[in-house]
């Protein structure tokens, strides 16, 4: 994968090692971080809303049976470890793009604790002891 800026187009690359054809992509998946061409983040950050709307279906169909340690624990496991890991590289973009992660996590917080959807998030981060998204750091 040759590395692009957005200025200056470079010519598509395609070569050949032996039998085997060596062909120019746009993006690869590398230690569970997608890097493109343009090294932007934004389908790191789609891949990231597709696992957290997974994780919220899990959570309103497990919460009236797990207590409230139980679906933290749970919580920990399926959506903070995916959200700390390589938040280094992926937190850097403008918080207009991560936006839906941080809708995401707050209605998986308000499934948690049981709490309306109209209600205001920031008493549950409290309650629950978890960061808000702008303060996990890796």
């Amino acid at each position: 994968m040759l590395m692009k800026c957005y200025p200056k187009p470079v010519p598509s690359f395609s070569g050949k090692i032996g039998n085997n054809q060596i062909v120019d992509i746009n993006c690869t998946k590398y230690l569970r971080v997608i890097l493109n061409d343009k090294l932007s983040w934004y389908q790191n950050i789609t891949n990231l809303e597709d696992k957290l709307a997974r994780s919220l279906g899990i959570f309103y169909m497990t919460r009236h049976y797990l207590t409230s340690s139980a679906l933290k624990s749970v919580y920990f496991c399926l959506v903070y470890s995916h959200l700390q890991y390589a938040i280094g590289a992926w937190g850097s973009v403008p918080m207009t793009a991560p936006n839906h992660l941080n809708v995401l996590r707050n209605k998986l917080i308000t499934a948690m604790n049981f709490a309306s959807y109209r209600s205001h998030v920031t008493p549950l981060y409290h309650q629950s002891n978890m960061l808000k998204i702008n303060y996990i750091s890796p």
